[in-house]
Formats: structure tokens, sequence, C-alpha cells
């Protein structure tokens, strides 16, 4: 009976204590589901919004949970504009908003603070939008509204980290010396609206404001404007649609690198336009010009103690060092062929060599089909001197040879060329694809550049004016995914041009379509319009190489 007893407490005071144990566990408890709305202001306790005669110095916000403010300085907005920084806090469920001390508020105007998205709830990050204070200094409170939106130029993606800038004051240089009237920011959608505005006469404008002082001041700074000026009346205006851009910013050289002999190094605060011209003070010089995105490499070759470079606007004095050492360790090889395996009979044949060219004749080639060399075909070199391209009409199913002998040509260096001995061949017919694009909704008195890509490889390009509608016909092409690009050419300078607030000329409009992949042995349509708003796309990355150059390299007579 003892022993019983015994067992009986043991298992009393286990039971007590695992019961201790687990209520005094520490995990964390399950709760209901998140939290996914935003706080909500209390009206009753915050400051009253619509005001008149109106002129605090501090503004109290009480929610009816725990917040804070998240990147004040560049998500709070207050139009008209305030000459000293206001003080934006929180503490527990309140927000103020403390105007300077220093602050004189404008008599009869009509003053709005849009807090942006920078009122959020403490725990789960709850983003309160949109979120407005308004009151006036004077009797009246303005009632008018000016809305639009925002997309890029070139993608038709919608903009969502831009500021946009009404003034009233309509000088052109007035964007880049004071700040705006009033201000708006647009939301996820790229919808902006301006409220409680006077009836007035407007200039508006948007930017990516990069160094966050709300003025157009910078050459980085992408920019949207109306064509005209905004006339609002108490009737209202319709919605304005404005297309952002990045100027193109007036070239400018950033840094020069001339250690290394043969080669000089320019490097640019944007990439250099095609029509940038070189040249050397030494006619004697071979040399030859690149463009790889900012930068321009010039190559030369020279025995002489210094000349000088000249370079766009820019004057260099170069000092060879280093000539023998560079000649030692230098090679002039052949760096990247394009693909020569069932390619398509539009396909071009792409050599690439580490040098540029300084001596060639087409006729060094020996290309090759099953009845014998082929003559007079179109080799050409790029501009940079350092590519050399055949394009020719292959026989679909094809099999070609290209040999180069050795020692046919030189580099600028004077270094000669290793023998070559390629192996090319065509789709068959059966294994190519046809497409047929017809481009709709041109204007008749417009000028258009179309083009069709397969990747980075330009398949087609034709100029297009006095036509609404447009049809190209391919064949012979690889199965695989082709996009169309179309430029309304305004400048009909063959291609797309950005906007610029200055000229005030907008950016040209451009299409882009992509299409889905081609099937062998299959003609297919892709029929596409431009006659309305550009659908969002990625915006393609292609860059042109080389430089024109005052002495272009010329083939060889033999």
């Amino acid at each position: 009976m003892n022993h019983w007893c015994k067992w009986l407490q043991w298992a009393v005071w286990a039971a007590l204590l695992f019961c201790m144990l687990s209520c005094a566990s520490t995990g964390s408890p399950t709760g209901g589901p998140k939290d996914i709305l935003p706080p909500v202001l209390d009206t009753a306790r915050s400051s009253r919004t619509g005001q008149v005669f109106f002129k605090p110095r501090e503004l109290s916000f009480f929610f009816d949970e725990f917040v804070e403010v998240k990147d004040a300085i560049k998500q709070v907005l207050v139009s008209p504009p305030l000459t000293y920084i206001p003080k934006v806090a929180h503490r527990g469920k309140k927000v103020s908003f403390q105007f300077d001390e220093k602050e004189v508020l404008k008599d009869d105007a009509t003053y709005t603070i849009n807090f942006g998205e920078s009122v959020v709830d403490y725990h789960e990050g709850n983003v309160l939008s949109p979120f407005t204070f308004v009151f006036a200094t004077g009797a009246n409170l303005d009632s008018l509204t000016i809305e639009g939106r925002i997309i890029q130029a070139k993608t038709g993606e919608t903009e969502k980290e831009m500021v946009v800038f009404l003034y009233d004051n309509l000088a052109d240089s007035i964007v880049r010396k004071e700040k705006p009237l009033y201000f708006a920011r647009p939301d996820k959608e790229g919808v902006f609206r301006f409220l409680n505005i006077k009836s007035d006469t407007f200039r508006i404008l948007s930017i990516k404001d990069e160094n966050l002082n709300y003025r157009y001041d910078l050459e980085t700074e992408k920019i949207a404007f109306a064509d005209s000026l905004i006339f609002l009346t108490a009737s209202g205006i319709s919605p304005l649609l404005l297309r952002s851009s990045l100027p193109e910013p007036k070239l400018r050289l950033l840094a020069a690198n001339t250690r290394q002999y043969g080669k000089i190094n320019l490097l640019y605060n944007t990439r250099p336009p095609d029509t940038l011209r070189v040249s050397l003070s030494d006619k004697s010089i071979p040399f030859a010009a690149e463009s790889i995105l900012d930068s321009v490499n010039v190559y030369y070759e020279t025995t002489l103690d210094s000349f000088y470079a000249y370079i766009g606007l820019d004057t260099l004095k170069i000092k060879p060092r280093g000539r023998g050492d560079f000649l030692k360790k230098s090679k002039f090889t052949l760096q990247f062929t394009s693909p020569l395996s069932n390619i398509s009979t539009r396909d071009s044949v792409t050599l690439s060599f580490s040098q540029p060219l300084g001596r060639f004749a087409a006729e060094d080639f020996q290309v090759s089909d099953s009845l014998g060399l082929l003559r007079n075909l179109p080799w050409k070199i790029s501009r940079d001197q350092k590519t050399l391209t055949l394009s020719y009409r292959w026989a679909a199913g094809g099999k070609y040879k290209i040999f180069l002998p050795k020692q046919k040509f030189q580099s600028i260096y004077g270094m000669w060329n290793d023998s070559l001995n390629l192996a090319v061949s065509i789709l068959p017919a059966d294994k190519t694809a046809g497409l047929k694009v017809i481009v709709e909704g041109m204007d008749s008195t417009a000028h258009y550049m179309i083009t069709l890509w397969r990747e980075q490889t330009l398949i087609s390009r034709s100029f297009v004016k006095r036509l609404t509608t447009q049809t190209l016909s391919l064949k012979g092409l690889a199965p695989d995914k082709y996009q169309v690009e179309v430029v309304r050419d305004i400048n009909q300078n063959g291609r797309w041009d950005a906007g610029n607030y200055w000229s005030k000329t907008q950016p040209e409009p451009y299409y882009l379509f992509k299409g889905d992949k081609l099937r062998e042995n299959w003609d297919s349509e892709m029929k596409v319009s431009v006659s309305g708003d550009q659908k969002p796309a990625d915006e393609p990355n292609r860059q042109s190489t080389g430089l024109p150059l005052n002495n272009p390299l010329q083939p060889r007579k033999k």
C-alpha cells in the first residue's frame, strides 16, 4: 500500500511539472490571418482637412494602430513649395507635421500636403495611400483638378519613380531655377493627379529627380513634358499622357588613358555618336577607332616620339611608349566568327580579329561551293577595321568552304594573319521558315523605319513614307523568334530619338512587337498596328560599333 501511495505521489508531481512547463513555453502563438489593411485615420482626433483662413504651425494625425513614417524627405510633397524643410515625425499611433518656425505661408493660397507612401503601419508595413491634407490660408479652397499618366516612351511601361511639376511661371528656363507651384507623384499605374489647384495657365513636366532638388538641372534626369501649355478653367481638361525618355546629353570627355602603346582609351559621359570624327596630326600614321558603350578606343602604330589626336572637339598630345615590348607580346588572331553551321540563306558570315586590319583585299579569301570558286564576293570591313562581313545569297542546303592562306593581310601593327579554313552549311529549304510582316495604322504624311531583328542580328530594314500599310515578305529564315521595331522617324535620321525639353521635341513614337517562334517549312504572318499606344515591351539592348574616319580603309588593289 505504501508503495502504491508513493507511486501516486510521483504521478501527481509529474503531471503538475508538465503543466507548469507547458504554461511557461515561449513559442510564438498562432494568430489570425495576416494584416493586409493600411492604418485608418482617426478623423475625430486629427487635424481637420479642408479648413479656410488657416495658418497652422503643426498638424497632428492619429491612427487606429502603431505607425511609422518612411523616407519623408522624398515622399512628402507640399504645394505650393515651402521655403524650409518641415519636420515629419511619428510616435506610437501619431504622425506630426511641423512647419519650420521661419516658414511664412502665402496669403490666399490653397496648400496641399501629399504624404505619398510615407505612412505605413508598424508591424506589416501596409501603406496608407493616398493620404493628403488640404487647407486654405484665405477664404476659399481651390478645387480644380489635372490628371494624367506617364509611360516610358520606348517600352510603354508605366513610370512610378518620377515627380510631376506644375508651373504658373511660363518661362522655359524656370524649370531649372525655381521649384514648381504644385507637385504630384504617379501611383503604381503611372497615374498622377493634381487636386485643389486654381484656374490658370500652366506648364507641366515630370522628371526623375536624381538630386531631389525639385528642379530640372541634370542632364542625367529622365523627363516627360506636354507639347503645349495647359489652360485650366472650371470646365477642366482631358487626362494627359506624358511619355518619358532620357535625353541625349551633350557629349563630354571625362577621362583619357594613353599609357598603353598603340591604344588611346577615351571615356565619355554618354555613348559617342556615330558621327564623331577622329584624325591624327601625322597623316602617315595608320589608325582605327571603335565605339564601345560610353568609350572610344583609337588604335595606332608609329615610331614617332609624339603626335596629336583630334577626337571630336578634343585635342590630345600622345607620347608613345613601350612599342617594342607591345609588338613582342601582341598577337594578330581571329577572335570570333558568327555561327557557321545550319545558318539561313539570309545570314551573313562575320569574322572578327584581335587587331584592326591595315591592308585587306576581298580576293585574299577563297570561297567555294560544290561547283568551285566563287568570285567577286562583297566582303565588307567594319568602321573599326576589326570585323569582316560577307553577305551573300546562299543556296538552301548548300555547303561552302572559306579558305584564307597565311600571310595574306596585315594588322595596322604590321602583323600577318594565320591561315583560316572554315566550313559553312546552309539550312535546306524544308528546314527554314517564311514570315509575312504587315504593319498597319501608319500616318501617310509621316516617315517610318521598320526593322526585323533576330536577337541582336538585323535581318531587314526598310524606310516607308506616304503609306498607311506596309508588307514585308521574307523567305529562308531560321526557325526562331523575331522582333519587329517600328519608329516614326520624324527627323528622318534612321534611328530613334529621345525627347528634348529645350528644343521642345517629343520622343519619337516607337513600337516593339515580339513574334512567336517560327516553324520549319511553314509560312507565318505577323500583323501589327501603330495607330495607338505601344504595348509594354522590354527595350532591346543593341549598339553599333566603329566610328567613321577621315581616312576610311579601302580594299587593297592587286
